[in-house]
């Protein structure tokens, strides 16, 4: 509809011989002044009404149009017929979203980078998020035309693993166990017994430095003296993250990790010195400030690569697994100084990089009332929340399946709600809440919803109506007027990578179906069910597109 309304202003400037500006054509903010609004007669001064007369004359925008008014400044407003709202709704809900020809041009391929999960640690909240966020973006894209590949790179090797391990062997020693015995624990268990091994090894740091740094060096060198443990609790790790994904519904295409990436990544700086890096007091850097950046260090005077040069690394190996045309990282934004310099080295050592690396800044996750310090051992870990989340949804959900859905989904839409770049301030009473924005509360409205058209014994959604007896009252009036822009909404979200868009989508959608069904028997009306089997489609194809489960039973 929105190109229709666009062809048809572009035809009547070109018929009354006004230049061809750049207009907008959006939604007005208050849907009493109608469905489309265009500033094209405010750009062209003292124009609206003849814009509008002769807007009112397309052939095209007539069958579609109720209504074409001037308002304010100089506004246009276009009202939709209900006929053609349900004739592309209905459209909508056969063939799915339509692909995007533009952006994305139907096959881009896109490369979705996150979680980053370190080994040798517990899941915190801020993996969580990039774990979330990574994936609504890699649905959403696909659903917008992308040939999506969802990548993890994960920390496997470096000064944290060393720590850990030191940590967990002081651990172990103190309460009289051994590895073998660890071997034994639950998944959460040991890594949770790695995670009291890293903040051990972190507070000891300083007074036990020189042990620490020689198993680090012997775990990079694959001492045989403790490659086994390395490759025990490196098992455990993944293992461990594995099973979120699942939880999580994620499933990676390739993991990448650090020790598969350093010693490539430091040769290809050692071999660009003098052409992109120099030496620096006996290191290897990058000197930013010639590009307005940061000078980072990517060799240490020790030789050993730093997180900088293993992106050296990462890069080819990335593009060599998947022709990306765009590799978006999604990663916490106190990483953006990092991410420019990292970006910036990659194209100047290999062209074919410009424009294909992205950095989405991911603001911090903020428990109300709680701190977080995984060096300190105050931490939430993801295991931990999902459970308190779940201890408060008890009541909600008939059956384990359905507590598991919704513990998930309310965690899932306590961050998609809120933009990528700001900070998320998690608040676990009201993720559970069934009256406000959350989670459960859109899984409940799909419900509610499904529940009404089992009673009319409607399987598979009802019928499209042939007509309607009467003008539509308000309530199905604002719910028609919404299911449309369902299309539009994801094509927004794919194209800022904002999961938000949707989420405040249908939290509205549902907010209006609920307005309906509080007031209006739908049984027994065959438009009222109509309006009810789509808002569940579009519900469901919503929180689907989010990664959240919708239960037909609560």
């Amino acid at each position: 509809m929105k190109k229709i309304i666009e062809q048809a202003i572009k035809k009547v400037l070109k018929d009354l011989s006004l230049p061809a500006v750049k207009f907008s054509v959006e939604h007005p903010e208050n849907m009493a002044w109608g469905d489309f609004s265009t500033n094209a007669g405010i750009i062209i001064s003292n124009k609206a009404k003849a814009i509008c007369d002769r807007l009112k004359a397309e052939k095209t925008l007539s069958k579609i149009a109720s209504k074409i008014e001037v308002a304010g400044a100089g506004f246009i407003n276009i009202s939709i017929q209900p006929e053609a709202l349900i004739t592309q709704t209905d459209k909508l809900l056969k063939d799915g979203v339509t692909r995007l020809r533009q952006g994305f041009g139907g096959q881009r391929k896109i490369m979705v980078e996150f979680a980053h999960p370190n080994t040798h640690k517990e899941m915190h909240i801020g993996h969580m998020r990039t774990l979330i966020v990574g994936e609504a973006l890699a649905r959403i894209l696909t659903a917008a035309g992308a040939r999506v590949f969802r990548a993890n790179y994960q920390g496997d090797i470096g000064p944290h693993v060393a720590k850990s391990i030191w940590g967990t062997q002081k651990i172990l020693a103190a309460e009289k166990s051994s590895w073998n015995q660890a071997e034994k624990l639950s998944l959460t268990e040991k890594a949770h017994l790695l995670g009291r091994g890293y903040v051990r090894g972190n507070q000891d740091y300083e007074a036990n430095q020189a042990e620490i740094d020689q198993l680090n060096t012997k775990i990079y060198a694959h001492d045989q003296s403790i490659e086994p443990i390395y490759r025990q609790t490196r098992k455990w790790s993944l293992d461990y993250y594995g099973s979120f994904y699942q939880r999580f519904g994620t499933k990676f295409d390739r993991l990448f990790f650090e020790s598969e990436v350093a010693e490539r990544g430091k040769e290809i700086v050692l071999k660009n010195l003098d052409k992109v890096f120099k030496k620096s007091a006996g290191a290897v850097v990058f000197p930013g400030e010639n590009y307005g950046l940061h000078t980072r260090v990517f060799v240490t005077q020790d030789g050993n690569p730093t997180y900088e040069a293993k992106d050296m690394g990462l890069g080819p190996e990335q593009f060599k697994a998947f022709e990306f045309d765009r590799c978006i990282h999604v990663v916490a934004n106190e990483q953006t100084g990092y991410f420019q310099v990292i970006i910036k080295a990659l194209e100047l050592l290999d062209q074919k990089f410009i424009g294909r690396e992205y950095h989405l800044s991911m603001g911090m996750v903020n428990l109300i009332g709680k701190k977080i310090s995984s060096r300190t051992g105050e931490i939430i870990t993801v295991d931990g929340l999902l459970e308190e989340v779940k201890e408060n949804l008890k009541s909600l959900a008939k059956n384990q399946e359905a507590l598991e859905a919704v513990t998930i989904g309310a965690v899932k839409y306590s961050v998609l709600k809120t933009g990528c770049r700001q900070d998320v301030a998690f608040d676990i009473k009201k993720s559970v809440s069934l009256d406000g924005n959350s989670g459960p509360y859109l899984q409940y409205t799909y419900a509610r919803a499904k529940s009404v058209l089992q009673k009319a014994e409607i399987q598979q959604g009802p019928a499209l109506p042939g007509g309607k007896n009467g003008p539509l009252n308000q309530e199905e009036d604002v719910l028609l007027r919404t299911l449309y822009r369902f299309e539009e909404v994801v094509v927004q979200a794919a194209e800022q990578l904002a999961p938000n868009l949707i989420a405040n989508f249908i939290y509205d959608l549902a907010q209006k179906f609920n307005g309906f069904y509080n007031r209006h028997k739908i049984v027994g009306n065959d438009f009222r069910l109509w309006l009810t089997g789509a808002t569940a489609e579009i519900l469901n194809r919503g929180l689907n597109l989010l990664g959240i489960d919708a239960p037909e039973k609560m």
